[in-house]
């Protein structure tokens, strides 16, 4: 068996998170200064990276997981069975990632402001726009030593950080916070309802069997269909019953 999860957010807030997420990832992925295809991945992610947190609601929404992990963990001390040791540790991280993020003037500001990355951004949006005599300026960069392009990627990096932190901390709480429970979907379809607290939707089941969900609705009411990849039609509707494990998060 080859099982795998998928996620699929029931509002905005956790939506805008797991995109930065994934272009978190990819920067990670492509920081690397010795690949010229990485380097342009890299400016792309960061650029795009910029874009989503010039979002005024980003902020806000890593202050309100991080306060809903705050409280929580709060509750969790009180219980007899939890180490307390661990808890607290985990509880002051919580709240030095909210200082952070609170404490941050405007996510990016300071990326913006970067004379460099701003001669570069516009370029990046247009096709091809980054070739050697659009942008001299990068074609001098990426020609300067090992050493100075891997610093300036982690002087960029190191602005992100306070925010990756609150990210992945906030993301881990979501993730963590609901168990899976085993379900059938018949005909390959399975429809549930969902109270205000339910967020993301994760769906773990087996890759082996050949099919792949697909989700619809909102927080009230969802419903998730199984699918087999189709070559003309992209995807087909299964009739078999599928078992999976589902966690309302």
């Amino acid at each position: 068996m080859n099982f795998v999860v998928f996620e699929h957010p029931l509002n905005e807030k956790v939506r805008v998170l797991l995109r930065l997420e994934l272009l978190f990832q990819q920067l990670d992925s492509f920081q690397s200064t010795n690949n010229y295809p990485n380097l342009l991945s890299f400016f792309r992610n960061i650029f795009d990276c910029i874009e989503l947190l010039e979002r005024n609601d980003v902020r806000s929404t890593l202050t309100h997981y991080l306060d809903l992990l705050e409280k929580s963990m709060v509750k969790w001390a009180a219980h007899p069975e939890v180490q307390n040791e661990s808890l607290q540790e985990k509880l002051a991280e919580a709240i030095r990632l909210q200082n952070d993020v609170v404490n941050m003037t405007k996510a990016c500001q300071q990326l913006k402001e970067d004379k460099f990355l701003a001669s570069l951004r516009q370029r990046f949006s247009i096709a091809g726009g980054a070739c050697d005599f659009e942008l001299p300026q990068l074609h001098y960069w990426r020609l300067q030593t090992k050493q100075e392009r891997d610093n300036n990627v982690q002087e960029w990096l190191n602005i992100l950080l306070p925010l990756k932190q609150a990210l992945d901390f906030s993301l881990m709480f979501i993730r963590e916070s609901y168990s899976f429970e085993q379900k059938s979907a018949v005909n390959g379809f399975y429809q549930d309802s969902s109270g205000d607290n339910v967020s993301l939707l994760r769906i773990r089941y087996d890759l082996s069997l050949g099919v792949f969900p697909t989700v619809s609705g909102s927080h009230r009411r969802f419903s998730i269909s199984f699918m087999q990849p189709d070559k003309s039609s992209v995807k087909t509707a299964v009739n078999d019953t599928i078992h999976f494990e589902l966690a309302k998060c």
